[in-house]
């Protein structure tokens, strides 16, 4: 099990044209969610998060400001993620913005090269987060 950008990269891909921001909403959690099932060290509630990563992107998607939006959502699905890695270790989730404003600023070629740039994107964002065991020893990064 480890995070895996180059899958994560193909799960946005796959995403389509979803009809409404709700449907498009729920496809880009359950990819970053099926993405989140294999970070190290493992987190019970990816599935919790998950969820209300699919209802706050609903909102955000639903805005016309919706960079700001996401980066809230996913400022509070790093930490619902870091939580599941409790009592084992103690989680510091990723903190700083995830960067979609800045994704969002410049258009890129083509749709594939604009999946593979975010899943990056998201992919090192993810792996700012550490754990520190519980019972002592030095933190790792998320992987």
């Amino acid at each position: 099990m480890a995070l895996d950008s180059a899958s994560l990269a193909q799960a946005l891909l796959d995403l389509g044209d979803p009809e409404s921001s709700a449907e498009a909403a729920q496809a880009w959690a359950s990819a970053i969610g099926d993405y989140a099932d294999e970070v190290v060290p493992p987190s019970t509630t990816v599935s919790e998060a998950t969820s209300a990563l699919a209802t706050a992107l609903a909102a955000a998607f639903a805005s016309p400001a919706a960079a700001p939006l996401m980066e809230v959502a996913f400022l509070a699905f790093g930490v619902t993620v870091g939580g599941g890695m409790a009592p084992a270790f103690v989680a510091v989730p990723p903190a700083t913005p995830v960067g979609f404003v800045a994704f969002m600023a410049v258009m890129r070629d083509s749709r594939e090269a604009a999946m593979q740039e975010l899943a990056g994107i998201i992919d090192n964002w993810m792996k700012t987060g550490t754990a520190t065991p519980a019972l002592g020893g030095p933190p790792v990064t998320w992987s």
